[in-house]
């Protein structure tokens, strides 16, 4: 039954990986935003605020790519028939959206981050 799973564990492991490197760089330019330009002091709950927001998305990620993962054995016990490729790869797509929607949100914030501590302003564009 967890044949699909174990096939899309690298994938996992790959997005996985992606996204606590997008996480990590997020927390420290927004870490380094906030503590030179805002001229705020480092808060360590707030960085603990953060860093349980992160592993909620990626828990809620992770069940979500698990459960995708098992939707064609569920078909399957249904009675519902369909080409094993075709599943396979639709669970690969939809495993790469789920934990690609987080990683691009990451990237998105930590990117405006790194634009604001570099001094880039709209107008001059």
């Amino acid at each position: 039954m967890f044949s699909t799973l174990l096939g899309n564990i690298a994938l996992i492991t790959i997005l996985v990986l992606m996204y606590l490197g997008s996480l990590v760089l997020n927390t420290v330019l927004g870490t380094y935003h906030s503590i030179s330009n805002l001229k705020e002091s480092f808060s360590k709950e707030r960085m603990i605020q953060g860093a349980v927001k992160g592993g909620i998305v990626l828990v809620g990620a992770l069940g979500l790519t698990v459960l995708i993962s098992l939707l064609p054995e569920v078909l399957a016990a249904f009675g519902i028939a369909a080409e094993a490729s075709l599943i396979e790869g639709l669970s690969s797509a939809a495993i790469a959206s789920v934990m690609g929607s987080t990683i691009i949100r990451y990237l998105g914030d930590a990117l405006k981050k790194f634009y604001t501590i570099l001094g880039y302003n709209k107008e001059e564009a």
